[in-house]
């Protein structure tokens, strides 16, 4: 399975994966559990699964359409009062949640294709953390 086949399985059954990853990640981080007040997990998810969509095609080049929004959401986290700490922990439960997802389908390289996916937009992202990115 490759990156693109992981996500198209992901988007054709978002809701459930997503509500899975942040009872995960909620559960694995309480201190990010007072960030979610007042936030709507439904909306949220979709906010994440159009992330996803975003991470996926910034893995396969640099377009600066795609730099822009990553640095904007960067900023946003910031603003939003995101401890940059909480970035890894955030990768981590959501490869853990797309592991468990994929069950027998996921491998090592899929595992290690999403890992720098994610790792390069984390980067981008605190790019965008550092400096003042308006829409």
């Amino acid at each position: 399975m490759t990156l693109k086949e992981s996500l198209a399985d992901l988007l054709s059954q978002k809701e459930p994966v997503i509500r899975a990853f942040y009872d995960r990640f909620l559960a694995d981080v309480p201190e990010a559990v007072v960030l979610f007040e007042g936030v709507d997990l439904k909306r949220q998810a979709l906010m994440l699964t159009m992330a996803l969509i975003v991470v996926e095609a910034h893995s396969r080049g640099d377009f600066p359409s795609i730099r822009h929004y990553l640095h904007v959401l960067g900023d946003r986290h910031r603003e939003w009062g995101i401890p940059r700490e909480l970035f890894p922990r955030f990768r981590k439960c959501l490869i853990a949640t797309l592991s468990h997802w994929h069950g027998a389908d996921w491998s090592e390289d899929l595992e290690d294709a999403w890992a720098a996916a994610m790792d390069c937009a984390i980067q981008t992202m605190l790019e965008g953390y550092e400096g003042d990115f308006p829409f």
